[in-house]
């Protein structure tokens, strides 16, 4: 399931899921780790588009009609198929390469704090459980409420996670591909978590080049 705010929200539809095989137990070294595997991953395919057209054709051959198939996890139902993962090969195949996002700490607490807000609750979506938005949630840090968001529910691997962000089955605009290679974004910062529904999610908040000097995060929400 995907979620995208290019500054506001862009909805797509959840993936259906397909229990012909056991769910993975999680990620290995915790959520910290996958957390920063998602980042280090979303930079390696910025660096050299046309060299992560590799991984798409690999994932295009787990295919089997419109169905995903992981051997020993969960099969994955698509709403595209290959249409949707051949159309972001052609994505790649023009993209010129961007610089790194660079790793911001109050990025990367907001994002941690949805994670952590939604998943025991099994909530989705931009909004917090008390209304808060991706802007509020960044004031409230001490950051600056402009960017973007990217919200991934059902994979706990950082690969999978930028595959379904970047191939964007079944949302009609793109807004996950378009947050991944938007110009201006220089900052990110990750945050995932598990999640009762959907087993896993993954956030990422994306900012602007600072309009103000870089304070200290809040360690604690107030």
């Amino acid at each position: 399931m995907l979620f995208a705010a290019p500054g506001l929200m862009a909805l797509g539809p959840a993936d259906r899921l397909v229990t012909s095989m056991p769910a993975s137990a999680g990620p290995v070294g915790g959520h910290a780790q996958i957390s920063r595997e998602v980042f280090d991953e979303m930079n390696l395919m910025r660096a050299d588009p046309q060299a992560y057209v590799a991984v798409l054709q690999a994932y295009r051959a787990q295919f089997r009609g419109d169905v995903v198939i992981r051997p020993g996890r969960i099969s994955i139902q698509t709403r595209e198929g290959v249409a949707a993962v051949d159309e972001a090969i052609r994505f790649l195949q023009r993209q010129s390469p961007m610089p790194p996002l660079q790793p911001d700490a109050i990025l990367g607490l907001a994002a941690a704090d949805h994670a952590l807000d939604q998943g025991p609750a099994g909530y989705t979506g931009h909004y917090s459980s008390d209304g808060w938005d991706f802007a509020t949630r960044v004031s409230r840090r001490g950051g600056e409420p402009y960017g973007g968001e990217n919200i991934s529910y059902g994979y706990d691997t950082a690969r999978e996670v930028i595959i379904q962000l970047l191939v964007d089955d079944n949302v009609l605009d793109r807004g996950h591909r378009v947050n991944l290679f938007r110009p201006g974004y220089v900052r990110a910062g990750v945050g995932c978590g598990p999640h009762t529904v959907f087993s896993y999610m993954c956030v990422i908040d994306y900012g602007y080049a600072p309009r103000k000097p870089a304070g200290a995060a809040r360690a604690a929400m107030p």
